[in-house]
């Protein structure tokens, strides 16, 4: 299955955070390709999205098909490319708002704003939670060893998977002190007490949402601040460490300042303040002039 979508600047969405460098996301620079697995039903499906001179391509194909594997079933392919590039995310106002300010109009030029996301909300939950208080290296470390544990061709597991595990394997798996967090999460969502499409519901507020997330075990403000960034809601900048030194010498000629300062910066902005921001801390990644990831 081939499918043609608009022009765009495919690694610019693709670099936009540091996904693209954890399994089954598969980005070759120089060919401008992007590779990933999804779940569809018990199949694996294959999809490499090739940038080209008239628009993306992506070519789709169910890898280890099971008897139940059909033409039919490839019809989620465009759901979850849309997804994968943030394909809906509406960045019209927002490209307006940085065009009139020399400091952004970068923004408004290239067309940046869209995030890369998985295939799934819960692969992108459980991502977030192996990003807490750890090094990149084990982060990539505790996915790939999730994925090898599913053996479906690279797939990332579902819930149901997960929430199966015996604790001595995800100990096994390096998760640490995540793993009663990842075995509670997975299972809610498994069992459907925890329903992560009202987390996608444009109708609740920012504040709910992040609510929602930070009643899950593990999940604090920074978990919660980064999906609300994957979300595709930008009001909260996620102050880190990392960005918190960038900010200040980006910003306040290397001068740290109090978290409410940085937000006043970005405040004109509005709902898409800590994307702004976000893009800000993350120019130099674009333009090749600093390490992407970590």
């Amino acid at each position: 299955m081939t499918l043609t979508l608009p022009p765009m600047d495919l690694g610019l969405v693709v670099r936009s955070h540091g996904w693209y460098d954890l399994p089954p996301f598969e980005w070759d620079a120089a060919k401008k390709t992007l590779g990933l697995i999804f779940l569809e039903g018990e199949d694996p499906v294959q999809v490499v999205v090739a940038e080209r001179t008239n628009g993306l391509v992506a070519k789709a194909t169910v890898l280890a098909p099971s008897a139940r594997a059909s033409k039919g079933e490839l019809r989620s392919v465009r759901r979850v490319v849309s997804r994968v590039l943030d394909l809906r995310a509406d960045l019209s106002s927002f490209h307006s708002s940085c065009a009139g300010d020399p400091r952004f109009a970068w923004v408004a030029r290239r067309g940046a704003g869209r995030i890369l996301r998985a295939p799934t909300l819960f692969e992108d939950a459980v991502k977030v939670l192996a990003t807490t208080n750890c090094t990149w290296g084990l982060t990539k470390l505790m996915v790939k060893n999730l994925i090898e544990r599913f053996d479906r061709s690279g797939a990332f597991p579902n819930a149901s998977f997960v929430a199966g595990l015996p604790a001595r394997v995800l100990s096994a798996a390096k998760w640490g002190y995540r793993a009663p967090y990842l075995a509670a999460f997975a299972g809610r969502v498994a069992s459907g007490k925890l329903d992560l499409a009202r987390w996608e519901d444009p109708g609740l507020s920012d504040e709910e949402v992040e609510k929602e997330i930070r009643a899950e075990k593990g999940f604090g403000p920074y978990a919660a601040d980064t999906l609300g960034r994957l979300l595709g809601r930008h009001r909260k900048l996620g102050l880190d460490a990392w960005s918190r030194k960038k900010v200040a010498a980006l910003r306040f000629r290397g001068r740290a300042v109090k978290d409410a300062r940085v937000a006043r910066f970005y405040a004109p902005f509005g709902r898409h303040a800590g994307l702004a921001f976000w893009l800000d801390m993350t120019r130099d990644w674009h333009e090749e002039k600093e390490s992407v990831w970590p």
